[in-house]
């Protein structure tokens, strides 16, 4: 229900009083919802000044998703900071919430990059858990510090300790994409991303960081173009294909694989066969869809 209200917005407002008397009961849900409701009215109505006054009571007391509703509502940081410091140092199992949570204050939330770095995993530990938190991490120093060399080692020891996981391969694309987002500062981690077109599954995200951080003209796109191709072919990441022949652009592609992006835009066969029965035709139609798309914009600038 509460997040049914949610997505109501500022039309539920007449649920506010229901809703800031949860709050002392359900406060990851009420919380999240009062943000979402109070956040569309006005500043000066009555009823969000009251859900503000008792978020904020709330947040003082330490609750980490009131904290948040009130910097969402207010941009008030020091209730969120406070909690967010407790989480971190407490080895809590949301250690990825937080460390997201705390990467999305960007330089506001400077004072927590010595409780992210407390956060990091032992470097023996090499499951998906761990590799993946980390990953978070990385991604949360680099934004609350605004610089990349700590986000780099720590995204170099995932990849490293990736490779004693055999079941790393989505945390690897995990750290890929994370590693696309530092640019040129993420030109260290080229090793491993190269390591990595050589499974479908993690061959798109890896294309795609591949073109953020290496030198223009320093790569074979052609090649990345048939890892991506193939990763759809083989319902390993469709959806990250499409990405990364995106990223790659019409020139990447030669007529061989037009004719393989128009098999897999309009064959016969379906493309993505797995995941849940519900969602599957919707989940195969939308990257029709957009596999389509990309073959006609690719089309027109090869005939031009």
């Amino acid at each position: 229900m509460t997040r049914l209200l949610a997505g109501w917005g500022a039309e539920a407002a007449s649920a506010l009083p229901e809703l800031c008397a949860a709050l002392p009961h359900f406060p990851g849900q009420a919380a999240q919802a009062i943000a979402s409701v109070a956040g569309g009215l006005a500043p000066t109505d009555r009823a969000r000044a009251v859900a503000v006054s008792l978020v904020r009571e709330r947040a003082e007391q330490g609750v980490l998703p009131v904290a948040k509703a009130l910097y969402d509502l207010t941009g008030e940081s020091a209730p969120l900071l406070h909690c967010l410091e407790r989480e971190l140092r407490g080895g809590a199992g949301q250690l990825r919430d937080a460390a997201r949570t705390a990467g999305a204050l960007g330089l506001r939330g400077a004072a927590l990059a010595p409780a992210l770095r407390e956060a990091l995993s032992s470097p023996a530990d090499d499951t998906t858990p761990a590799l993946d938190k980390d990953t978070e991490v990385a991604e949360a120093l680099w934004r609350v510090s605004g610089t990349a060399d700590e986000a780099v080692a720590v995204l170099a020891s995932v990849f490293s300790r990736a490779g004693r996981n055999p079941w790393s391969r989505w945390s690897v694309a995990r750290a890929a994409r994370t590693t696309a987002l530092l640019g040129s500062a993420g030109r260290p981690l080229a090793v491993h991303l190269e390591a990595a077109l050589d499974d479908p599954a993690q061959a798109p995200a890896a294309v795609v960081a591949l073109i953020a951080v290496t030198e223009p003209g320093s790569l074979d796109h052609a090649a990345l173009a048939t890892a991506a191709l193939w990763s759809a072919e083989v319902d390993a990441d469709p959806a990250g294909a499409c990405d990364a022949l995106e990223a790659l652009g019409p020139g990447a592609l030669t007529g061989e694989h037009l004719h393989r992006l128009a098999v897999l835009a309009d064959g016969d066969a379906r493309i993505v066969r797995s995941g849940l029965e519900d969602r599957i035709i919707d989940q195969d139609d939308a990257f029709r869809r957009r596999a389509r798309a990309l073959l006609t914009a690719f089309t027109d600038t090869a005939a031009h």
